[in-house]
């Protein structure tokens, strides 16, 4: 089989995989699956849990087995740290701009066209995934023009004048500044959109179904408490995209990056773990349809600076024990100290909560003094 194509990101590692037996050919279904803030290193320590702790993944991470890799750059034009905005540009519209516009070239006024609106162009299906609100700036990019990624309501705008065929992700934001008759749900509907905003109703939607909007609050995979997974998603865009145009389909493992801004690395690995689940479900279908399908894996930007310094014995023992997103543990430190807990027993409940044993003093009296 013939491997072509790849992308990538600054930082983040890509693969692609690309079937076909004789020449090269235009593929009729493209997956682009971007891990939000997801670096090599998140790669790295969540196959290195992934192997010590489920023996179902004993394997690694699926993405980390496709056949070609490379490295690309999303950088924003001046060089600054870039944001999801601009990234989300790079990749969406292969144009670099500053941070925080999307879909616009730099001087905020010149608009760029997304590999999403091509696809379009050429008959095929189009869907647009994410595990945060589907007004954030990566999913954003491939469907709105604005100057700045704040600009949740005007996004919104853009997302039923877009047509695509299919948008799943979390509530989106824009709804803060809507009137109650200019909705962004409002606006959906009226352009021919079906709402669904439970697991029936997801449930109950078939192949052929179109203009489909889908908002659904996915939580955090560590919980394991998810009605909805990105895989789902996924897995239930294939069914309503898949004709005989074929389609093109956007999917956001976007919790990354908000884990890797909490530096939060027990998240970030289930986060990148759930990502790593909805890219199986295009693997398998990729898989089905070998001569005619192409799957790229890459990331927009790295979010938290890790780095992996040694191996650990009991990396799976420590993931293991934080049951919850770190700002939970926020909440429950507030509520203890309402609730009178003295410091030295809200001190001993955190270590167990992370799972930390067996610490230097200092590290000891940095949690105390906190």
């Amino acid at each position: 089989m013939n491997r072509r194509l790849f992308i990538g990101a600054l930082g983040a590692g890509s693969c692609a995989l690309g079937m076909g037996r004789a020449k090269p050919r235009k593929p009729k279904y493209v997956f682009l699956m971007i891990g939000d803030g997801m670096g090599v290193e998140q790669r790295r320590i969540a196959e290195r849990y992934a192997r010590m702790s489920r023996p179902t993944r004993s394997g690694g991470l699926l993405m980390n087995q496709l056949p070609v890799s490379g490295l690309t750059t999303t950088v924003e034009v001046s060089g600054k740290v870039t944001d999801s905005a601009a990234a989300g540009t790079a990749l969406a519209c292969g144009a670099k701009t500053v941070n925080g516009a999307i879909g616009l070239e730099p001087d905020l006024k010149t608009p760029l066209r997304s590999v999403a609106f091509a696809a379009q162009d050429a008959g095929m299906k189009v869907g647009i995934v994410s595990s945060v609100p589907i007004d954030h700036a990566t999913p954003a990019a491939f469907y709105a023009t604005v100057p700045k990624r704040s600009m949740y309501y005007e996004i919104d705008e853009f997302l039923p004048k877009s047509g695509f065929d299919y948008f799943a992700g979390e509530p989106m934001l824009g709804r803060k500044k809507a009137k109650e008759n200019t909705a962004p749900e409002k606006l959906a509907e009226a352009a021919g959109y079906r709402l669904v905003g439970d697991r029936a109703g997801f449930d109950a939607l078939k192949a052929g179904d179109s203009k489909i909007l889908v908002e659904h609050d996915l939580g955090y995979a560590i919980e394991g408490k998810q009605e909805i997974s990105l895989a789902d998603y996924t897995r239930k865009g294939i069914e309503l995209l898949d004709g005989k145009d074929g389609f093109f389909m956007m999917v956001e493992g976007g919790k990354i990056d908000w884990c890797g801004h909490a530096n939060d690395l027990a998240a970030n690995i289930h986060e990148t773990l759930a990502f790593d689940d909805a890219v199986s479900v295009a693997l398998d279908f990729c898989e089905r349809h070998a001569d005619e399908s192409l799957l790229i894996v890459t990331a927009d930007h790295e979010t938290g600076g890790l780095r992996l310094q040694e191996q650990s014995p009991r990396l799976s023992q420590v993931i293991d024990a934080q049951r919850h997103p770190s700002g939970f543990y926020v909440n429950e430190l507030t509520r203890w100290k309402k609730a009178g807990v003295e410091p030295e027993a809200a001190s001993e409940r955190l270590k167990a909560s992370f799972g930390f044993s067996d610490l230097e003093a200092d590290r000891e009296q940095r949690i105390a003094d906190a």
